[in-house]
């Protein structure tokens, strides 16, 4: 802030000179004289830019700071706390049929946090599932406890009404029940580690602790935040709570437009208000119904704010690359130490280079001296360095894509040589987080990237072996936008190597300029045409790949229906159920519903939840 004070005072001091007022002053000058008005009059600006990409570099920096402190439940089992901090959460005990437990799902989808939040954000519930059969019990249970208030009251009214007292109901709370938006941060006795907490999900019995608020930077981009009570917003504009019961009444009147405030009808935020006499009755959970494979991801969560500074890295340089170095990494989770395995040594070279460049750029605009040639300061700044970078990025990408196979295979062997009941899982490749970044990057950074660094993106990208589909899809696609914009790298050189340093203040504000013009329009359609077509491809890619493994499953274990006792079962004592003899119509093909759940994930687009 003091920079950008500083450089306040210095345009009111430099520009107070020129006489904007007269008409055509430029044309009692000579040319150098011109040129130098123009530079004093546009160098500030610059220098601004330069004072905000410290600031963006501070923010980053507080940004993962926050991202990656260490919670309550990530110190602590939610268990092992107080009586107050376990208050705070919802206590989920599921237990699945006894003999189908290898065939049937608590009927939650989600989406793995990521950035350091550590928990299973809740996307969806099936209804007629285990976990919605749960969330009607819990209804149910408040409604009785709010009439049991009810009568207890009433038997009490007739007292303090002969007393001159007012009896009143208080309004019904909102239930404790599993919502779309609230957060699982533990199952079992697994909580911080989203991975080893899907694995306990294929378990047959699970006990889950949710809590309903959620807040984390990762999360700004979606609305799955906290879940408050019901609010109505008045006419006047003030925002007063009403009771939940009121509102439910209110809304299921016809006609009825206008609040008990006098405003406008209430508007609701996060979950509908409660109502104990609306409660529906408890449907038990079909026994066929539902996909029989888990979707469950088992590898570490995934970084992608920090890859996403690196990407910007490419075009900004030290100023998001730096705070991704400084992250202190969790000694438990190999995913964040590829970071510094692999960008760390090059950037204790590069990284002072760099700051020692920019710096020197800085003081040549204020104070208008040449000491080093513009070709040079970007070639080695926009060009070279982030070459370098590209380079131990890509090689972070296909190290990423390894860890994580391997964290699959192994758990996944774990969890079925310990429980030879869990639950079958059929799920896509990893996500290429890096590749899917530089492809879904904003078309302005987008375009910037590709006028600096293409000609590096697309032959380390050429050169990286990678294992899965979706990688080579993501690859395909690098290529694709990213080899037209050599032309536009090949062109910002010839440009570089013709300016003049009286003409660098002019030429970084022509750059913003040129970006809101027709040509870099239309690159924009193309990349963000070419973004979608990736979107949809990737999504359909992850389907594909869903129903393949779910179906390989299937021929290796039949997932056949479980068929109610006979009296034969009965005169024998059998109480339970028994395996439907094998048929033509139990043998067939499953749906695709029968077999693996594919909803799209509501708040990222293209992009499925799982399930289990």
């Amino acid at each position: 802030m003091l920079c950008m004070v500083g450089i306040t005072i210095l345009i009111v001091l430099r520009n107070g000179n020129i006489d904007t007022t007269a008409e055509d002053w430029a044309k009692y000058m000579t040319r150098e004289q011109a040129e130098h008005e123009e530079f004093q009059r546009d160098a500030p600006l610059v220098l601004y830019l330069a004072a905000v990409e410290l600031l963006i570099c501070g923010a980053c920096a507080q940004t993962a700071a926050t991202m990656y402190t260490r919670r309550r439940h990530a110190l602590r089992h939610p268990k092992e706390g107080t009586e107050k901090e376990k208050a705070r959460y919802i206590q989920v005990r599921l237990e699945k049929d006894p003999h189908r437990r290898g065939a049937q799902l608590y009927g939650l989808g989600f989406r793995p946090s990521s950035d350091g939040l550590e928990c299973l954000l809740v996307e969806d519930i099936r209804p007629g599932s285990l976990l919605d059969l749960w969330n009607q019990r819990a209804l149910r249970g408040r409604g009785q406890l709010q009439d049991m208030a009810e009568e207890v009251i009433g038997a009490a009214g007739g007292d303090d009404a002969a007393n001159g007292q007012d009896a009143t109901v208080p309004a019904a709370r909102p239930p404790e029940r599993v919502h779309p938006g609230a957060a699982i941060v533990a199952v079992n006795h697994v909580t911080a580690d989203v991975g080893m907490m899907q694995l306990e999900l294929t378990k047959a019995e699970v006990t889950l602790w949710v809590r309903s608020e959620v807040y984390h930077p990762s999360q700004l981009e979606s609305e799955v935040l906290a879940e408050p009570d019901a609010i109505v917003v008045p006419g006047n504009g003030n925002v007063e709570p009403c009771p939940p019961s009121e509102l439910q009444v209110q809304q299921s009147q016809p006609g009825a437009g206008a609040g008990p405030c006098g405003g406008p009808g209430p508007t609701f935020l996060g979950r509908p208000a409660f109502d104990p006499e609306a409660v529906a009755p408890i449907v038990e959970p079909d026994a066929n119904s539902g996909p029989r494979c888990a979707c469950v991801l088992l590898e570490d969560e995934e970084p992608q704010i920090l890859v996403r500074w690196l990407v910007c890295s490419i075009l900004f340089g030290w100023v998001t690359l730096l705070p991704v170095i400084l992250m202190q990494p969790h000694e438990e989770r190999p995913r964040q130490h590829l970071f510094r395995q692999y960008l760390l040594k090059p950037c204790i070279i590069i990284l002072p280079l760099w700051i020692l460049l920019w710096v020197l750029d800085s003081f040549e605009v204020m104070f208008e001296v040449s000491l080093l040639h513009p070709f040079y300061y970007f070639s080695i700044v926009h060009m070279i360095f982030p070459a370098v970078l590209i380079r131990f990025l890509m090689q972070l990408q296909a190290a990423d894509e390894r860890l994580v196979l391997e964290q699959r295979k192994i758990r996944q062997a774990e969890g079925a040589k310990d429980h030879a009941d869990a639950q079958p899982i059929a799920v896509e490749d990893p996500a290429p987080t890096l590749l899917r970044e530089l492809i879904c990057v904003n078309p302005v950074a987008l375009v910037w990237i590709g006028a600096v660094a293409s000609i590096p993106l697309v032959a380390f990208n050429m050169l990286m072996s990678v294992k899965t589909e979706r990688a080579r899809l993501a690859q395909g696609f690098v290529n694709m936008i990213y080899a037209p914009l050599i032309a536009l790298q090949v062109a910002f050189m010839w440009v570089l190597f013709r300016v003049r340093f009286i003409d660098v203040p002019k030429l970084y504000l022509a750059a913003f300029g040129l970006l809101l013009s027709v040509p870099c329009f239309l690159v924009w359609c193309c990349c963000l045409m070419c973004a979608s077509r990736f979107g949809r491809q990737d999504m359909a890619l992850v389907e594909r790949q869903r129903l393949e493994r779910a179906k390989e499953v299937y021929s290796t274990r039949p997932l056949r229906p479980l068929a109610p006792p006979t009296e034969d079962d009965s005169e024998i004592g059998l109480s339970g159920t028994r395996v439907a003899e094998a048929s033509p119509a139990s043998t067939a093909e499953p749906a695709a519903a029968d077999l693996v759940d594919l909803t799209e994930a509501m708040q990222r687009e293209w992009e499925l939840i799982y399930t289990a």
